[in-house]
């Protein structure tokens, strides 16, 4: 049986208590990782169904992968999700000029030309990105790269809020905050200054299903949304995939791409999901979305599952670092 908490609380929430706030202005960054991982661990005993979601999910499209193989795969996409809290806490309150050493002596960004060249045609860049990776250092990377952005922002807690709007103004990044009203204005008139608009691909809970378009995703045949299409036909911005990928030694690659727009009859959904799942069959356990895509999942009709994806197609380091994990 599921323990109740004393107060409803997400594992975001949970993760920025007061206490995990403070720990993150003064502890090294592995010691903040040990701690976040700890209480990760506390949250998912407390909250037991969460986790068997995850994991059902995983085994669902993974289900040809030996079952030893997907147990290895449960353990390491944790340890994913909690690195994800603590890199979303260490962005947010340790010191700035510690955050900005951090990220300048670690980050790769990949692309850059291209995305000056794009941005050069005066019409703003929609980046598309998703729940994958370091993908909380996006932003500051490009800010620190001196590339006007500005991200549509979904802040937990009221301090995060605060945090992040004092630190976006060191960046010159624009946050827009769906509470404070329709999110297409904003992200219109951003992309109208010329900036960078980040958004992510793969937030199911916010997907607005119309009429028969279905985007295909990691085996499943999904009810597509339209809003990336709407935001490219109204702006004419160049389109980018942008990708953080956690790499060995605590350093992080930003993979930036651009991509054309869709034949006739494809969204634009549909073809950055495609990335986005290509990305997810080499490294799974970067991928932090397993509870809400299995949310969605369960709503489906028909529930078929997935061709098998067997460990012989991924790359030989993937399969290694997943059997020695």
């Amino acid at each position: 049986m599921e323990r109740p908490a004393k107060s409803a609380r997400n594992l975001s929430k949970f993760c920025q208590m007061p206490l995990s706030r403070h720990l993150s202005q003064r502890l090294p960054f592995g010691v903040s990782q040990s701690f976040v991982s700890f209480l990760g661990h506390l949250y998912y005993w407390r909250h037991p169904s969460e986790r068997e979601l995850i994991c059902r999910t995983i085994d669902r499209v993974f289900h040809g992968w030996p079952q030893h193989r997907r147990r290895l795969l449960h353990r390491r996409t944790f340890q994913g999700i909690y690195r994800h809290y603590q890199e979303k806490l260490f962005l947010a309150y340790a010191r700035e000029t510690t955050v900005q050493n951090y990220l300048h002596k670690r980050l790769d960004l990949r692309g850059g030309v291209e995305l000056l060249a794009a941005l050069g045609q005066g019409r703003g860049v929609i980046m598309v990105t998703g729940h994958y990776g370091a993908v909380e250092f996006l932003p500051a990377a490009l800010g620190l790269q001196g590339y006007p952005a500005a991200v549509i922002v979904r802040p937990q807690t009221q301090a995060l809020a605060e945090s992040m709007a004092k630190r976006a103004a060191l960046v010159n990044l624009t946050l827009i905050f769906p509470e404070n009203g329709k999110v297409l204005p904003a992200a219109l008139r951003a992309l109208r200054e010329g900036r960078i608009l980040i958004t992510e691909m793969d937030e199911f809970e916010m997907w607005r299903g119309q009429g028969d378009y279905t985007v295909n995703f990691l085996g499943f045949s999904l009810p597509g949304d339209r809003t990336l299409d709407v935001l490219h036909k109204r702006s004419q911005a160049p389109l980018f995939t942008a990708l953080v990928h956690r790499q060995p030694q605590r350093r992080y690659t930003v993979d930036l791409q651009p991509t054309a727009a869709p034949p006739p009859g494809q969204g634009i959904g549909s073809q950055c999901l495609r990335r986005l799942a290509q990305a997810i069959w080499s490294a799974p356990e970067q991928w932090y979305q397993w509870k809400e895509f299995g949310k969605l999942l369960s709503t489906l009709p028909v529930r078929e599952r997935p061709e098998p994806k067997m460990l012989e197609t991924l790359p030989q380091t993937q399969v290694a670092q997943l059997v020695h994990a």
